[in-house]
């Protein structure tokens, strides 16, 4: 398991799994350099404790009433004690405040066209995000709710909590407690898609109050206004995670389409004899644009002109 800042934050907030646990004291264990950087991350999560110097006093009463002075070194020693007394009884008192806080300080992720990236939630949900999207998620998640933001496409393994897990989009948005799913909603493109492979998903929108459910092998999408559940055409259109393009029965319309968000291009197709043409297959996201160009021409018949200057390439 990779011990990354969120997990700790967790465990810091008793809100970690004995799995989470487990793993941490293993990494713990394991080196010195992550024994110390556990402690330095301690260091920086108790930093929003102060202790009150006022609470800590100098001199001292006997049973009889009659105050006594320490020598400047025992007293010294005290102020310390007393500190981390504090401190450690300090850690229960500023729990709750601490999370309110975590939750309302928020991370933001994009990601640029022609990339994508895989990151950790606080709360263990994994998320591949994909080409040109961006995600808002705070450092904690509140009491009650797991609440993230979205704008372009993610694949999400959603960590089991008896929170609900909240994607928000411009569109609709997406609820579970635990499962596997897609998103596709990028906020300057009206499709909007949810297709989901373990679990359930309620769907709603503030302009349509009567949820939408997914079974598994369904695929939520946008049309027009309304939200249409069809069964899942293309069940591995979620390997862009993997660094792999799957192509089932496409128009060559459509794949260029995916062409312009894995390769941050601008294709213009001329050729009118490709568009009503469709193509199965895979292509490797890393061998870039034009290798997957030479792979259609062994079945479509057109040529392509790149303009790199202005990042164009025609379809002719």
């Amino acid at each position: 398991m990779l011990i990354d800042r969120h997990i700790l934050v967790r465990y810091f907030l008793k809100q970690a799994s004995e799995e989470e646990k487990e793993a941490i004291r293993q990494w713990i264990e394991s080196s010195e350099d992550n024994r110390q950087r556990f402690i330095r991350e301690r260091i920086r999560f108790d930093a929003s404790i102060l202790v009150d110097e006022a609470a800590v006093k100098p001199a001292a009463k006997t049973a009889s009433g009659k105050r006594f002075h320490l020598h400047p070194v025992w007293e010294w020693s005290l102020k310390v004690a007393a500190s981390v007394l504090i401190l450690l009884g300090s850690f229960y008192l500023y729990d709750g405040y601490r999370a309110d806080q975590l939750a309302q300080t928020f991370q933001c992720v994009y990601v640029p066209a022609g990339n994508r990236t895989n990151i950790q939630l606080p709360d263990g949900t994994n998320v591949w995000l994909n080409a040109n999207t961006s995600l808002r998620y705070p450092m904690a998640f509140s009491k009650t709710s797991r609440e993230i933001q979205l704008d372009g496409e993610g694949y999400f393994e959603v960590a089991k909590d008896k929170k609900p897990f909240i994607v928000k989009t411009s569109k609709y948005d997406v609820e579970v407690l635990g499962t596997t799913f897609n998103v596709e909603s990028y906020k300057d493109k009206s499709d909007f898609r949810t297709m989901l492979y373990e679990g359930k998903v309620k769907l709603y929108n503030t302009k349509n109050p009567e949820a939408v459910y997914l079974s598994p092998g369904q695929t939520a999408e946008l049309i027009g206004e309304a939200l249409q559940v069809v069964p899942t055409t293309d069940p591995n259109s979620y390997r862009w995670k993997d660094g792999l393009i799957y192509i089932e029965d496409k128009s060559f319309n459509a794949i260029m389409e995916l062409f312009e968000k894995f390769y941050d291009v601008q294709i213009v197709v001329n050729n009118q004899a490709v568009k009503d043409l469709c193509y199965r297959g895979k292509l490797r996201i890393s061998d870039g644009v034009d290798h997957a160009l030479r792979v259609l021409q062994n079945d479509f018949p057109f040529k392509y002109k790149r303009d790199e200057e202005r990042n164009i390439i025609y379809i002719n």
